[in-house]
């Protein structure tokens, strides 16, 4: 940043950005850098900011120096007035807590002649303009903009996610919650979630297999055990299954058929295409003369949603199996991203590590969330060393929670 020095002239700055993107570490350092130069610095934040100190400007790193804190713009301007107004240089951390009469407190100060220096965030946890941030970048001579890292995909996070109690906060959520637990991370625009409470939607989980036949039913069959046990009410969408002529009749044996004898539905309830071939999706349905329909797998996805407090949908084969055209399993969570988790299936065997590894790669690069991992001993496994270290080594590597381990099922 270049100044442009003319005596007696005032100027803003501004430093703003997400929560963890470095606004607080910027404005302590230009302050610094301005006392080194022997230039008179004071450094004003809110009464109400204590999170790492009562009374000096903080940052998450923990660089600080000395503040003066003020309940209001006017404690602020009297407390200038009285003790502070030979300080050429004036700091404002969190200058959001102040409200709109900051603006006109800045730029009196600024026509004083004074440099003027506030930190604080550009947009609420709705990601919506922060005021008075939006006059004060308006109003600035020099605007500095900071991304943090986004704690779900590590993009440039431009947004502050809020959560309560470890779920995305919902729009219409007060200021101030009381009895919950709340915290926020940075995140990008593709990973940042706000619910509409209005939606009255249950929690979306889509189950991903590293490959096909390892067992994505049986651990999906036990995790919705587990959640209709704690009550809730619970359903099961397998958009597409193949070679429906390897089954009876009735189609027992098939993934359909075990969703709807646990649901206690008709296996038209759980399942929308059911191709005749043994086959990917994209081939299957075009022998049988029936494309895949998305509009109508998003439409019972959908509906599922809204008659469900959770709602599991298992994909056909692995990740980029194509379901139309080039249209992949991975295509239908890139456009549920922002509504959905995605459970990852492994095969606890000899090879898993590599392919397992692979999908949450590609499940990160495409800003999946990934709720966490099952593993499922298909193969009956003996060599409990094996098994242990590929839980270990995918958990560590792929830096994601392991759920539940089945052991041997079909």
């Amino acid at each position: 940043m270049h100044f442009l020095l003319t005596e007696g002239m005032g100027w803003i700055e501004v430093v703003t950005g997400s929560m963890f993107s470095g606004k607080s570490e910027e404005l302590i350092r230009r302050l610094r850098r301005a006392r080194y130069g022997n230039q008179k610095v004071v450094a004003f934040k809110h009464s109400s900011d204590k999170r790492y100190d009562d009374t000096k400007v903080a940052s998450h790193s923990q660089l600080t120096i000395e503040g003066v804190p003020a309940v209001s713009v006017e404690e602020m301007e009297r407390l200038f007035f009285e003790r502070y107004s030979d300080a050429e240089i004036i700091g404002i951390d969190e200058v959001q807590f102040f409200g709109e009469p900051v603006v006109e407190f800045c730029e009196k100060l600024a026509n004083m002649g004074k440099r003027v220096i506030v930190a604080g965030l550009d947009q609420d946890f709705r990601g919506e303009p922060f005021k008075p941030m939006d006059a004060l970048m308006a109003k600035a001579e020099y605007v500095d903009k900071f991304n943090a890292v986004c704690a779900v995909c590590g993009n440039p996070a431009s947004r502050s996610q809020r959560l309560v109690n470890g779920e995305p906060a919902y729009y219409d959520d007060p200021i101030v919650l009381v009895g919950a637990s709340e915290a926020y991370e940075p995140r990008c625009r593709k990973c940042h979630i706000v619910r509409d409470r209005s939606a009255n939607e249950g929690k979306l989980y889509f189950i991903v297999g590293t490959n096909t036949e390892i067992g994505k039913t049986y651990a999906t069959l036990n995790l919705m055990r587990e959640e209709m046990k704690s009550g809730k009410k619970v359903g099961a969408l397998k958009p597409v299954e193949t070679g429906r002529e390897t089954f009876p009749e009735n189609l027992e044996g098939s993934d359909s058929y075990a969703y709807a004898k646990l649901l206690n539905k008709e296996i038209e309830d759980v399942n929308i295409f059911f191709y005749t071939k043994p086959m990917s999706p994209h081939v299957a349905s075009e022998l049988d003369g029936e494309k895949v329909c998305l509009k109508t797998i998003k439409d019972r996805i959908d509906a599922g949603l809204q008659e469900n407090d959770v709602l599991f949908v298992e994909g056909a084969g692995g990740l980029l199996v194509p379901l139309k055209d080039n249209y992949t399993f991975l295509d239908l969570l890139v456009d549920y991203r922002k509504k959905s988790e995605v459970i990852l299936v492994s095969a606890n065997t000899l090879g898993t590590i590599n392919h397992t590894l692979l999908t949450i790669d590609v499940l990160k690069r495409n800003d999946i969330m990934i709720k966490g991992l099952v593993f499922n001993n298909k193969d009956n496994v003996q060599d409990e060393k094996l098994l242990r270290n590929n839980i270990e080594t995918i958990s560590k590597i792929g830096k994601v929670d392991v759920i539940a381990d089945y052991g041997y099922g079909e």
